[in-house]
């Protein structure tokens, strides 16, 4: 069969056929048929690109009003020296984007707009904790796909939340046999705002799916989440803080935070053998720097972990294949542990 009667250029037959081979031609059309909408073009969203536009998605729009900053080039490999106080998605980046895949339309934009776009997927890689609810509730209403993500120096997270009704083929191993046959699952999701209501305080970890709730977590997301607050309501806040009110104030938030979830913030660090001054103290030390720029610092090693591992579970959501995250990936790169702590329901075999 011709690569026109099965649906594809010549061109795209040639470039993608490796992956065409791999994943079919089913899930290659979709992928290429996608929109995906970045929010802020971070560390972790440069792997991301990278990553689904070798991959053949559709379109990209990258969404980010910022400059590019000193900190910046060391993380985002589209940013060179001379880019330093220009639009992070002028013209020079957005070229250089375009350059990996040339049958990926690019565009970037400096405000976003999801009621007119409806893109396929969101991946909000900033916002502060209120804005991300926003804009999941939004895509909820769409039927968009959405990600939230961000490296936190050693660690980072991932939350996903695909839909009401995410439906995707996984190859099982028939019993018996060495044989494996693809079988067809839905998968109900539960938005941020609502995992976030949910009383973490028992253990849900690697795929259990029993409804109990969370036990553990990572105290770099809720350091985080009072961080891009802070960020958000500068105006309550010194300017001229020290490193060491950063750490006090981070650490006061994210204990107030934990234990509106239900959580003993001092029986965690005592768990995980950490001093809680000391853990806000380095991670305050980690983010001091750009703390007037409004940035969080993102270390090389991590994004590309993070981002990899975001892209590989985005370009399965657009193909429909294999088992999504579900929903909370809280990594740690330095202990080598990035746990998937599931809110919601298992997953439904279709017969």
């Amino acid at each position: 069969m011709s690569a026109k009667e099965q649906g594809v250029t010549e061109d795209e037959a040639a470039l993608y056929d490796r992956q065409i081979r791999l994943w079919g031609l089913e899930a290659q059309n979709r992928m290429r048929s996608a929109h995906v909408v970045i929010y802020g073009l971070s560390s972790v969203a440069t792997e991301v690109i990278k990553n689904i536009v070798l991959s053949g998605i559709g379109r990209l729009t990258i969404v980010d009003a910022n400059p590019v900053l000193e900190e910046d080039l060391g993380a985002g490999f589209f940013f060179r020296d001379s880019d330093v106080g220009e639009l992070r998605i002028a013209d020079a980046v957005l070229q250089r984007i375009q350059m990996l895949n040339p049958l990926v339309k690019i565009q970037g934009e400096t405000s976003l707009d999801l009621e007119a776009w409806s893109p396929s997927v969101l991946v909000a890689c900033m916002g502060t904790q209120r804005e991300l609810q926003l804009l999941n509730n939004t895509c909820r209403s769409l039927d968009t796909k959405f990600y939230a993500t961000s490296a936190q120096g050693w660690g980072g997270y991932l939350f996903s939340d695909l839909g009401k009704s995410y439906t995707y083929v996984a190859n099982r191993v028939i019993p018996g046999s060495k044989e494996r046959k693809p079988v067809q699952y839905t998968q109900e999701f539960v938005s941020l705002e609502n995992s976030l209501k949910t009383s973490w305080n028992s253990n849900l970890a690697d795929g259990d799916h029993t409804g109990r709730p969370i036990r553990q977590h990572n105290a770099r997301l809720w350091a985080t989440w009072a961080f891009w607050q802070c960020q958000a309501t500068k105006d309550d806040f010194s300017a001229s803080w020290s490193e060491s009110q950063l750490a006090e104030n981070l650490q006061s938030t994210a204990f107030a935070l934990m234990e509106s979830k239900g959580i003993d913030a001092s029986k965690v660090f005592d768990r995980q053998r950490k001093n809680p001054t000391s853990f806000f103290a380095e991670f305050a030390r980690e983010i001091y720097p750009q703390w007037e720029r409004q940035s969080i610092a993102a270390l090389p090693t991590t994004s590309a972990v993070l981002g990899g591992i975001l892209a590989q579970d985005l370009l399965n959501t657009l193909g429909q294949r294999e088992e999504p995250i579900v929903n909370w990936l809280l990594l740690d790169t330095a202990l080598g542990q990035a746990p998937i702590l599931a809110i919601g329901t298992p997953p439904v075999k279709k017969v």
